[in-house]
């Protein structure tokens, strides 16, 4: 049994006046390069892993520290992020295929010249730029795929696109490292540049502009209120986990936050047309579906930060054995995406997504066995089981998502979807961070001994602390997969 389908439904028409219904049946070679032209915008921004592996050449070409160079990802997830549901309203407004090209064109640019930039403050800012074409395109892409194809089709070609994303993060796990090596971290930016110029000839090509007959004023106070929110709540998030939940600055975040949230829910109803239309948040798929999102990717983003110092620091593998595991897991979840769309349109996506996140919860409770005696193919087999739970997991959460909002608030769909993802993360480094740290702490405070050094205690602790982290990331995945039972259709009224 599928979802229930809302029933608000608005007439969108292409660029050369065609419905919606009939670009469905436009024929099947189109629709599947479509798809393409869309998925390799989730691919581009995928790539972008590749900053993690070149901050150091960028610290020594620069002239930079480490502390300071991190900023390079903050300002670019924190700007992503903030933009997002603002952006996904707007091309809901004024056309998906136009914001997604002009997504592509700022985030062309934005690479270019940053491969280009002299200076770190450039950087910076061009971060910033560059943030605002991923934003535009995340949004976009999800609405666009969802529009190309009829909704008995949806899961598959959903699958499909999370599928090609993974494989631009397995790309750039795989590629980064040596153009890096071999030409320095500008390649990294610079080499973009030919895929984002296929990608814009490809999406000239074979998209099609879905759009609202008669676009409204847009509600620039709630998209300035919304972005202040969340971006004062990531950098809450970000420097409370680094200096401490305590520091001034960090509490002033926290208020600043708190306050722009509360102007922004005063403008969202005061306003005819919102950013965001505040009834969604009633919905009772919608809502419990981005909560399951968010804790899943909350739970699962250890492995990025967390189980490289286990690799390294206990097991003493190298690092390309570290860069194989990584790779592996997202290997697998790039195979079981196009599975999990494919399954999504067999039956209702609910029972799959409960399904993948207790594949996600067994696998993480699993990592909480490994010990110091462990050996890399443990791990190894620890790191499939999460990818095939993530990649079932976000083919059924995006049909799912892509399915509760309404048709003509595609975007905003898109947008949820990618501030569940983002926002998980972010929350994991800063609040899973805090709490290995303070574990780590713990447990050498508990090990220290006479005649013990101080790094041997450490070293010591390092295990139990790693195990309690996974402990804690085991259960936030089992919430989600409470939360999860929540949208199972048999357990939905037939309004909802």
């Amino acid at each position: 049994m599928q979802p229930p389908r809302p029933r608000k439904q608005s007439r969108m028409t292409s660029d050369d006046g065609t419905t919606e219904a009939s670009i469905h049946h436009h024929g099947r070679a189109p629709q599947w390069l479509g798809l393409i032209a869309a998925s390799m915008g989730m691919f581009l921004t995928s790539l972008d892993i590749t900053v993690n592996v070149a901050l150091p050449d960028i610290t020594r070409s620069l002239g930079t520290d480490s502390q300071t160079v991190q900023w390079i990802i903050i300002f670019y997830v924190g700007s992503s992020t903030g933009l997002q549901l603002s952006l996904g309203n707007a091309a809901d407004r004024y056309g998906l295929k136009r914001f997604y090209l002009l997504g592509l064109g700022v985030y062309t640019l934005a690479v270019l010249l940053i491969g280009l930039a002299p200076i770190m403050s450039m950087v910076f800012a061009l971060r910033v730029l560059q943030a605002v074409g991923n934003g535009l395109i995340m949004v976009a892409v999800p609405a666009l795929v969802t529009g190309i194809f009829p909704p008995e089709m949806r899961g598959r070609t959903l699958g499909l696109m999370t599928g090609i994303g993974a494989l631009g993060t397995v790309a750039g796990a795989l590629g980064g490292g040596v153009l890096v090596d071999h030409f320095g971290w500008r390649a990294i930016f610079l080499g973009r540049v030919p895929l984002c110029l296929l990608t814009v000839f490809l999406s000239l090509r074979f998209l099609r502009e879905i759009a609202q007959d008669n676009p409204h004023t847009y509600d620039l106070r709630g998209a300035v209120t919304l972005f202040l929110s969340l971006v004062s709540f990531i950098l809450f998030l970000t420097l409370g986990g680094r200096h401490g939940w305590s520091m001034p600055y960090v509490l002033v975040l926290l208020l600043l936050s708190i306050l722009a949230g509360i102007a922004f829910v005063y403008v969202e109803k005061t306003v005819s047309q919102p950013v965001f239309d505040l009834t969604l948040f009633r919905h009772r798929v919608l809502v419990p579906v981005v909560a399951a999102a968010f804790l899943m990717h909350l739970a699962v983003f250890v492995n990025w930060f967390i189980l490289p110092f286990y690799v390294s620091d206990t097991l003493h593998a190298n690092a390309k054995t570290l860069g194989f595991l990584l790779m592996l897991m997202m290997v697998i979840s790039t195979v079981a995406s196009p599975l999990g769309g494919w399954l999504s349109d067999q039956m209702s996506p609910a029972y799959l997504t409960t399904l993948a996140l207790i594949i996600v919860a067994g696998a993480m409770f699993w990592c909480t066995q490994l010990g110091a005696d462990a050996t890399v193919a443990h791990v190894m087999w620890r790191m499939i089981a999460v990818g095939l739970g993530m990649g079932l997991f976000q083919a059924a959460n995006a049909t799912l998502v892509m399915s509760s909002v309404p048709s003509d608030q595609l975007g905003t769909g898109g947008a949820l979807l990618a501030m569940s993802r983002s926002m998980g993360t972010v929350s994991s480094v800063a609040l899973m961070g805090a709490l290995f740290a303070s574990r780590l702490d713990l447990h050498s405070l508990a090990m220290a001994q006479p005649g013990l050094a101080e790094a041997a205690a450490r070293s010591q602790a390092f295990v139990p602390a790693f195990q309690d982290t996974y402990g804690v990331a085991t259960l936030l995945a089992g919430i989600a997969v409470l939360v999860s039972l929540s949208y199972w259709p048999k357990r939905l009224r037939p309004d909802a």
